[in-house]
């Protein structure tokens, strides 16, 4: 069970490859050039030719209109996945690219678009006609968790969701490229994925039917499923890596179910110690890891007593 926290390791290797490309250093003289080093100033329009910016969110705090450019230069395609999404104004910009005869299609994360912020624009592109699909992992498990566009042009790739806290108060980086191999390398990724899950459309508005409340001990038979599950909590387990683990069992090794809470969503929650001795209801969708059920939790609200 403490492995799992691989996982979210796995969602760093694109914007890793699009690092490296973006700051090769040249010369071996480190010290020499970190002296120098500067983040291009952001400017807000679709990049130049075979050309790379790297954007820091807090600078100018308009990433999202940099998204929106890309979108307008676009000539014949826009591809997207994106974890959330709860911009108007991005989803404005693909509606105006598909009315004026581009291909749009994207990618979102079943959860992150179906929960009451993503749900509205996930409904507001699929009645404009945009074709959006979820992720399809065979064992329930597994979140949707890149965040990149590509056009026909350009590319831009990063930690930046589109929502309004992650252009004006998080920290988050978008690196903004036109050079054609890491341009059709990420466009081969999306294509791949929205041709893999082209029979997962997205639910919109319409949210997944739950199960119902059902005991900690029943989850493995609901894999896939949205449901409630209910049991004592024994503890709220602490990982090195500061991923927090929800444990109904004395013994996590042989218990088989648990909850899941992400280093990156741990501070939303508070001190958990405090539901430890307690009968508390867990809410998502249930998925597997290594033959056991969890539910994993990014929002307070899938949390109570």
């Amino acid at each position: 069970m403490r492995q799992k926290i691989i996982r979210a390791g796995v969602a760093l290797v694109l914007v890793g490859a699009a690092g490296a490309a973006g700051y090769s250093l040249g010369n071996g003289n480190v010290s020499a050039q970190t002296a120098n080093i500067s983040i291009p100033a952001q400017t807000v329009a679709a990049p130049a030719a075979n050309s790379v910016r790297v954007i820091y969110s807090l600078d100018q705090k308009q990433n999202d209109k940099e998204i929106i450019a890309l979108i307008d230069a676009a000539k014949s395609h826009v591809y997207f996945a994106i974890y959330t999404f709860t911009l108007p104004s991005i989803a404005d910009a693909l509606i105006e690219a598909k009315k004026r005869g581009i291909d749009v299609k994207g990618i979102i994360d079943s959860e992150q678009s179906s929960n009451s912020y993503g749900a509205p624009i996930t409904a507001k592109l699929l009645a404009a006609g945009i074709p959006v699909v979820t992720e399809k992992h065979t064992t329930g498990n597994g979140i949707m968790h890149i965040k990149a566009i590509v056009t026909d042009s350009a590319y831009a790739i990063g930690s930046y969701n589109w929502t309004s806290s992650a252009t004006n108060l998080n920290d988050e980086i978008l690196e903004i490229g036109t050079g054609s191999e890491l341009r059709q390398t990420y466009e081969n990724i999306l294509k791949r994925l929205l041709d893999a899950y082209k029979g997962n459309a997205a639910a919109g508005a319409a949210a997944p039917v739950s199960i119902g409340t059902i005991d900690y001990t029943e989850a493995g038979a609901h894999i896939g499923a949205l449901a409630s599950v209910r049991g004592m909590l024994v503890d709220a387990y602490t990982s090195a890596s500061g991923t927090v683990f929800l444990d109904f069992c004395k013994s996590y090794k042989t218990c088989t179910f648990s909850g899941v809470i992400f280093a990156d969503d741990v501070k939303k929650f508070g001190d958990l110690s405090r539901y430890n001795g307690t009968t508390v209801t867990l809410t998502g969708k249930i998925s597997s890891y290594q033959g056991k059920a969890e539910i994993i939790l990014s929002d307070p609200s899938q949390i109570s007593k």
